[in-house]
């Protein structure tokens, strides 16, 4: 079949993201403030939301609070007034994140908790409710955070987790982090190459295995407050919350959660006789989707298959990541995928045909039986990035007049997209759209064509 009357085109949008947060207080202290009291240290988050809460595969505010198996996972540094994490000890083998190593951070009665309960240091030079206590020098906190929490199976120095499971405890997994597909690694805080922590993280290319990572900064306008010794201790918006003195009894340390990765989702959309999404697809005729896949075909790739998530971020905002490696290729849905159950090709026309099928009413790719939304999950590299998308489709015609029913019209097209600066916390959307030319026959009879005339005498007369 001449494939000019089945076109394919393709665009990339990108959706705004806006942050939310939770209102939920729940200060734990130990009564009136005087010298030296062991005040907790007490948590508090607001989560960017790439879409909204419920959706699977996808970290907001609410996911993270659903399940004491969620929550967010905490390294924390101790500063003993010298500049260095080696806090009290003078071993420079001791981790860094000697304070707090992937504590789980749990929602629990409308307050974050986790155990054992730390608590601040008290030497801050001076205390402004107390001005006769001192100390020589100021303790610092600094903490990073990254959501989902994955538990550890093994040594608290290396934070390799075990696969398939990833824990020695299958409860103490989250259901979204499978083995082999892709997700959360590693967390590791005691580097080769310096003392920030990391998250190690594989791109999964089955959206049913992607995972949403998140990473705290500082909320937006910044964490400021007033310390016990009467200074003001900040945090610029979007950067990690490091260097943290002591603050009053009321003070919480807020995270505001952004997502590492960049997310891309695809939606689907027939034109039938006309360029623009719309027109009338006859009753006789659906259209299903067997598959589509990305690919980059960027010159020099940079999009990778795995890398480290540095909490460390040092641009606000941006996700620091390290050690990427192996180029993205095949991120594949079909319908053993979460490709959407109401558009994809089943085993037989008859069975396709039945389904609502591709119409001129946009529907998205990936989605489950339940309605759930799903996407696919990508490494960022800040910068123009093109995708091939290949999509293997088919036009179905209920017609008893041919063998078994239905003519059945495979197309596999391709087309090259470009994403202007694949920036992590970003949703991006592929819009495919299917072009549909209807098949026109015209007809005429043509006029009789004389082509001369032959003389026939009978007989030919004589003079």
């Amino acid at each position: 079949m001449n494939k000019k009357y089945y076109l394919f085109a393709a665009a990339a949008a990108v959706l705004s993201l806006t942050a939310c947060s939770s209102d939920d207080d729940a200060v734990q202290t130990n009564g009136a403030k005087t010298v030296a009291v062991n005040q907790a240290v007490d948590f508090d988050i607001y989560t960017a939301s790439a879409t909204r809460a419920g959706d699977a595969g996808i970290q907001t505010t609410s996911t993270l609070q659903a399940s004491s198996l969620q929550g967010f996972g905490v390294f924390a540094q101790y500063s003993n007034g010298d500049g260095n994490t080696d806090g009290a000890y003078s071993n420079t083998t001791v981790s860094p994140s000697n304070f707090m190593w992937n504590e789980h951070v749990h929602y629990s009665a409308s307050a974050w908790t986790y155990s054992p309960l730390k608590y601040w240091p008290n030497e801050t030079k001076k205390d402004s409710q107390s001005p006769q206590a001192a100390s020589d020098h100021v303790d610092k906190l600094s903490f990073f955070a990254y959501a989902p929490y994955v538990a550890e199976a093994t040594s608290t120095y290396t934070g390799q987790l075990t696969g398939p499971t990833y824990s020695a405890n299958p409860a103490k997994d989250d259901s979204k982090i499978t083995s082999g597909g892709g997700g959360i690694e590693a967390v590791i805080a005691n580097n080769a190459t310096g003392d920030d922590p990391w998250v190690r993280y594989a791109v999964a290319t089955s959206p049913n295995a992607s995972v949403d990572l998140l990473w705290g900064v500082a909320p937006s306008g910044g964490l400021s407050y007033t310390d016990v010794s009467g200074g003001t201790t900040t945090v610029p918006q979007g950067k990690p919350l490091v260097d943290l003195v002591k603050p009053n009894k009321d003070q919480k340390i807020k995270f505001l959660f952004q997502h590492a990765l960049a997310r891309i989702g695809m939606t689907i959309v027939a034109a039938v006789d006309q360029i623009a999404p719309g027109g009338n697809l006859d009753s006789n005729t659906k259209i299903v989707v067997k598959s589509v896949q990305l690919d980059e075909v960027t010159g020099t790739k940079q999009l990778k298959m795995k890398g480290a998530l540095n909490l460390n971020n040092t641009t606000a905002y941006q996700a620091r990541w390290e050690e990427t490696s192996g180029d993205l290729t095949g991120l594949t849905v079909t319908n053993a995928d979460l490709l959407n159950p109401d558009i994809e090709w089943d085993t037989d026309a008859a069975t396709s045909f039945a389904k609502a099928g591709v119409t001129t009413t946009e529907k998205p790719v990936i989605k489950d039986g339940s309605g759930n939304l799903h996407y696919f999950m990508v490494i960022p590299n800040h910068a123009n990035t093109d995708l091939q998308v290949t999509i293997t489709y088919y036009v179905i015609t209920h017609d008893p007049k041919v063998a078994g029913g239905y003519s059945v019209v495979e197309n596999v097209i391709k087309k090259t997209v470009t994403i202007n600066n694949l920036t992590n916390n970003k949703a991006y959307n592929l819009k495919l759209i299917l072009g549909m030319t209807s098949v026109k026959l015209d007809a005429e009879v043509a006029d009789w064509q004389v082509d001369g005339s032959t003389d026939v005498n009978l007989p030919r007369n004589n003079e």
